[in-house]
């Protein structure tokens, strides 16, 4: 019996990833606005930060983990199993394609969009 992962089907895992990146960039993915992500983070959400070391550098977001999104599969045994995640990059799109990796590794997630989104329900806290 065969499961339906990406290695199963890289040329659609592919295509999925392009189409939510171009999403990203455009705006137009559905992230959460900065009182939702506020609630989370009140709850004891952790901020999961998918952007790259530099990315994360120039811009930090004060209490966020960074794990970049090429990292990211290789790192899932190193998060606390049993916390939610607020995942996060520039615009959205890496933070769609984290939050679809955790929910897929049975882990609870939101997308808060960009780090500026992030930056907002901080402050909302």
């Amino acid at each position: 019996m065969s499961s339906n992962t990406s290695q199963d089907h890289p040329k659609k895992s592919l295509i999925d990833s392009l189409k939510t990146t171009v999403l990203g960039l455009l705006g137009k993915l559905p992230t959460a606005p900065p009182e939702e992500v506020a609630k989370w983070i009140g709850k004891g959400a952790i901020l999961l930060d998918v952007r790259t070391k530099i990315e994360a550098g120039k811009n930090p977001v004060p209490g966020a983990t960074n794990i970049p999104i090429r990292k990211l599969e290789d790192e899932l045994s190193a998060l606390p199993p049993n916390k939610p995640f607020v995942t996060f990059c520039l615009r959205g799109g890496r933070a769609e394609r984290a939050k679809n990796l955790l929910q897929a590794n049975g882990r609870e997630v939101l997308n808060g969009g960009g780090y500026k989104n992030i930056l907002k329900a901080l402050e909302k806290n």
